[in-house]
């Protein structure tokens, strides 16, 4: 009886331990989360920012509600958001689309600057997707604008439709319809 009560005690000492450790102080509390409502806008580096518009416009009806070339950008700046220090930013353009999301492009040039998209499975690649009542016509609208299509429609278990493919300049962009 001796051996079970020992286990016992041991057994409500390291129980008891195991919650004092889990229970929060001021040293292991968790930070407080930021308040997000929804994406507000999206960005992409175009090789061309005047064609990038014209896509977009032409394609979806992006309007523009800004244009900046903002000048100079300071080797500090350049460093602390790791771009090339040869690079400079010509410009930036915020489109507006229907729905109240954002794409903002980007052009820079420099030396340095990889002019190639990246492959899908790179670091850094990315994709967005944008909403559509129909896949099926936005499929026809895609292909009729000669754009390259990277898979038929698929339809996922939940009846998400989706299909993904390129701008003109090599980005992914994927066009999902919801049940």
């Amino acid at each position: 009886m001796g051996t079970v009560k020992l286990m016992l005690t041991a057994l409500t000492l390291a129980t008891a331990t195991l919650a004092q450790a889990a229970a929060p102080t001021a040293t292991t509390a968790r930070p407080e989360m930021l308040q997000t409502a929804a994406i507000d806008h999206i960005g992409m580096n175009v090789p061309d920012i005047d064609s990038a518009v014209a896509f977009f416009s032409d394609l979806i009806g992006a309007t523009v509600i800004s244009d900046i070339r903002p000048g100079n950008i300071p080797a500090e700046w350049k460093t602390r958001f790791r771009w090339h220090q040869s690079s400079e930013l010509e410009r930036f353009v915020m489109l507006q689309l229907n729905g109240g999301a954002k794409v903002e492009l980007f052009q820079y040039r420099g030396q340095e600057i990889n002019p190639e998209q990246p492959h899908e499975d790179d670091i850094g690649a990315s994709h967005f997707a944008l909403k559509t009542g129909d896949i099926a016509q936005s499929l026809k609208v895609v292909k009729a604008r000669g754009l390259t299509v990277l898979n038929d429609p698929i339809t996922n278990p939940d009846g998400v439709q989706w299909f993904y493919f390129l701008t003109p300049w090599g980005a992914q962009i994927e066009l999902v319809a919801l049940p």
